[in-house]
């Protein structure tokens, strides 16, 4: 039985679009104290792209440029730019340089620049680019994270949900080719979910990235809904959750109804079972 492949792209751009402060209260707290969180927090991709260096541009990265407020009792304006590469990429330290001076020069304010490495190649840590001739010097070092070094006991520990994502993609690297380790990890994680108490909006998003990145065989799904079914009587004597995604999202087949069942399910009730539960 073949498993198909998991999505890292889409399941971290679902991510980042919601939990940009966790990740950096988790990865970068540095950056997250930098930041006055009661300012509104704006996503400035679409300029983002358009400034785009790299003309192979595809998948296997995602990145984000936020504009917020800096927390030091005047207004100050930063930009963020922050990307997650998901494969090796010689030229990604210079990639990351070209971002960080064109947004600079197009909105003449601070930039923090900011990599997430969740490839899976232990000794690739990309920190720095820079060049000098002739007694110029221009050089960029950027905070740089491998999600490999992160520990395991710090992450199951933890109730961030950047966490529980940076869990999945780690499971889902380890369990390639490995259909019943896949499955029991996915519905493993499942449980974590109730019983770390996250509020019925974290619980529905993070369902969507666990279902993106341990993606099993259709043929798996009926034997997952029964399980969860289960899972979610025991834990919280409830079954508003998995019975209202099944109903349009696995009928209609995983990865096209996911998201409609989902808010679907927050119509029927979704959130009051949970926090009920």
């Amino acid at each position: 039985m073949e498993l198909p492949p998991a999505d890292f792209d889409g399941a971290w751009k679902y991510a980042l679009d919601h939990y940009v402060a966790p990740l950096l209260e988790l990865l970068f707290p540095e950056v997250w104290r930098t930041v006055d969180w009661q300012h509104p927090v704006i996503f400035r991709d679409t300029e983002l792209h358009q400034l785009d260096p790299d003309l192979s541009r595809g998948k296997h990265r995602i990145d984000k440029l936020v504009q917020v407020q800096a927390h030091d009792g005047s207004p100050r304006t930063i930009f963020m730019h922050l990307e997650v590469q998901a494969q090796r990429d010689p030229h990604f330290a210079e990639r990351m340089f070209c971002y960080h001076v064109q947004i600079f020069v197009r909105e003449r304010h601070p930039v923090i620049s900011l990599a997430v490495l969740s490839d899976d190649q232990p000794g690739w840590h990309p920190r720095s680019f820079g060049y000098a001739e002739a007694g110029c010097v221009v050089r960029l070092d950027f905070p740089t994270v491998k999600l490999l070094d992160l520990d395991l006991t710090m992450l199951e520990a933890s109730r961030n949900p950047i966490a529980m994502v940076i869990l999945i993609h780690r499971d889902a690297q380890a369990t390639r080719g490995q259909p019943e380790e896949r499955l029991r990890r996915k519905l493993a994680r499942f449980r974590t979910f109730f019983r770390n108490g996250y509020a019925a909006t974290d619980m529905r998003r993070l369902y969507r990235v666990l279902d993106q990145m341990l993606r099993l065989d259709p043929r798996m799904h009926a034997t997952v809904r029964a399980t969860m079914r289960l899972i979610e009587q025991e834990e919280t004597q409830m079954d508003t959750f998995v019975t209202s995604i099944e109903e349009l999202a696995f009928a209609e087949g995983l990865e096209k109804g996911l998201e409609q069942g989902i808010e679907k399910g927050l119509e029927q009730g979704i959130e009051k079972g949970l926090e009920q539960g």
